[in-house]
């Protein structure tokens, strides 16, 4: 069956391969000086943010080359890896990306990892309110696209 969904595909000269965010993760991890050791935790939390992009609107017209770059960044800036501008600096040279572009669209991420945070805790709130406010405030990224609520 797989075999004539080729041949039809095929015949009909479509062309099903699409670039994604999460082809372009590896490219830029190799070019940016980073601990050996904080590599797969930062591919981890990347993805995670690539998977938020996939769920909000406001990412449909970014490249996918831009929401891997400001995921990255964001996933950095998270784990306190960065030393400021210079990291966006260097993605943007590392992508030839536009730096305030490049800052806008990592502030985005940052946005709705807020929001969706802030859902969970909500929910969290709602299904057992037992919980105190500050065992709830100990949220963090989630690692694992399995644990993103869509």
């Amino acid at each position: 069956l797989q075999e004539w969904e080729l041949v039809v595909l095929g015949k009909l000269k479509w062309n099903l391969a699409a670039v994604t965010p999460h082809d372009f993760i590896e490219h830029i991890l190799r070019k940016l000086p980073l601990p050996k050791d904080k590599l797969l935790l930062i591919r981890k939390h990347a993805q995670t943010f690539i998977a938020l992009c996939a769920t909000d609107f406001n990412f449909a017209m970014y490249p996918p080359s831009m929401i891997a770059t400001g995921s990255v960044g964001a996933a950095i800036c998270g784990l306190q890896l960065d030393d400021g501008d210079s990291l966006t600096d260097l993605l943007a040279k590392i992508t030839n990306t536009d730096v305030d572009c490049l800052k806008a669209c990592q502030e985005q991420i940052e946005a709705v990892l807020v929001n969706s945070l802030r859902q969970v805790r909500q929910q969290q709130q709602q299904s057992n309110p037992s919980k105190t406010v500050d065992e709830l405030d100990q949220a963090s990224t989630p690692t694992d696209v399995r644990d993103i609520n869509l």
